[in-house]
């Protein structure tokens, strides 16, 4: 679960630099845009079918939920969503990242912990324990997440599925004609049962990198350089700064 950790990383460093509290925020659900959506929409449904997995006695379809949902919360809404965390001073729309992916990293801990318990330990106890001294003092002592069956958008996340499903086709093709993937390209055709809605269509633009400006923007900001890279723009812990002497705020 290296994946969680990268996240988990990269929600600290930059919370850092912000002085962001989540204990001075709220979640409004409704002034959410919808990606934020979409992702509590997963973590909740991940949340469930991860409990009727362990009630089942099926660990590795629990693990396997576990580790979809956080493959898709750091590889495509954080990817997604990066320059929200760059954005100068502290707007709404950034309050609304920041707030949604530290709920997903809390809840999605508290789902995990049976299967890795000191992983999940660790960024409790740093997201949760060092804003908050009446939280329980670890994560094993916390009740299992309770599902939130009015954040549980189906249709949203069979849309942003087929998103997914195009972009990643988009990818391979790139592959195959040997196209950088920050190469703009011309046209891009996708065989589908129904039209989709221009939100989706411009993600797949704007992921896909059009040469023409009316269907996507190029190129994008870059990120502050800052720590040491791992993958695809996610930032480690930096070095000296592990365990208890990495203070959330």
């Amino acid at each position: 679960m290296s994946t969680l950790w990268n996240t988990y990383a990269f929600f600290v460093l930059y919370a850092d630099i912000d002085n962001f509290d989540p204990t001075k925020y709220e979640l409004n659900y409704d002034q959410l845009p919808v990606m934020d959506k979409w992702l509590l929409s997963r973590l909740n449904t991940t949340v469930q079918a991860v409990d009727n997995d362990l009630a089942n006695y099926k660990i590795p379809e629990a693990a396997r939920a576990l580790q979809e949902f956080v493959d898709e919360m750091s590889n495509w809404y954080v990817r997604r969503s990066r320059e929200r965390f760059w954005a100068k001073g502290m707007e709404q729309d950034k309050i609304n990242a920041y707030m949604t992916l530290y709920t997903a990293l809390v809840t999605i801990c508290k789902a995990a912990a049976p299967m890795i318990p000191f992983m999940t330990e660790e960024i409790y106890r740093n997201l949760v324990c060092s804003i908050d001294k009446t939280a329980p003092e670890s994560i094993h002592l916390c009740d299992f997440p309770t599902v939130d069956a009015e954040m549980i958008d189906k249709d949203l996340e069979a849309s942003m599925e087929e998103v997914l499903d195009i972009v990643v086709m988009g990818r391979a093709a790139r592959n195959t004609a040997n196209i950088k993937n920050r190469q703009p390209i011309g046209t891009m055709y996708v065989k589908a049962e129904k039209a989709m809605d221009k939100f989706y269509t411009d993600i797949i633009a704007d992921d896909q990198e059009f040469a023409d400006s009316k269907n996507a923007s190029a190129g994008g900001k870059q990120a502050p350089e800052m720590g040491k890279p791992i993958g695809d723009g996610f930032m480690s812990i930096p070095d000296g700064v592990e365990d208890e002497s990495l203070p959330f705020n």
